[in-house]
């Protein structure tokens, strides 16, 4: 004997069947996306004003050896920390408006500078200091305070240590 059941009934059945289980409401998303939260990074366009002293304070780990390697120059900096495309990056460019950009993750309270974006164009310290570093961040409406743990490069040391104010 040939038992043959209706399309319709089986399609029906597996539709019933689907949503059996389960007490909880069915999630409205991917996994992917309900597992990732916002970046808790302090976007924004800040100022501040390197001076001898910040130069001074990190003088004893400054190491000017690289090729093109300087002392940074006081005066008025620009902090720019901006969500990418790929990936996060913070700027910093100097009263002479060489610009210096690093790819960066954030938690709530870290900034984890991670590598150059472009080396060979810009960077902190020469090739002999390693690229990654973390800063702690209190951030306020109006102001952002950056501090090193344990940054090896005392130039980035001595531009993003401090109170930088939004702009």
């Amino acid at each position: 004997m040939n038992y043959r059941v209706p399309t319709i009934l089986v399609a029906a059945a597996a539709l019933l069947a689907g949503g059996c289980g389960s007490d909880k409401p069915a999630s409205s998303g991917s996994t992917a996306a309900s597992t990732t939260s916002a970046s808790k990074a302090p976007y924004g366009v800040y100022v501040r004003t390197v001076t001898k002293k910040d130069l001074a304070r990190t003088a004893g780990h400054r190491d000017e050896h690289g090729p093109n390697q300087s002392t940074p120059g006081t005066g008025r900096y620009r902090l720019v920390i901006a969500k990418g495309a790929a990936q996060d990056v913070i700027k910093v460019t100097g009263p002479d408006g060489f610009t210096i950009d690093m790819d960066m993750t954030a938690d709530a309270a870290n900034l984890r500078l991670t590598s150059y974006v472009d080396p060979s164009r810009a960077s902190f310290c020469g090739p002999e200091i390693p690229a990654p570093a973390t800063y702690s961040f209190q951030s306020e409406a109006t102001s952002l305070q950056l501090r090193p743990k344990g940054d090896p490069c005392a130039d980035r040391d001595s531009m993003l240590t401090g109170s930088w104010v939004k702009s």
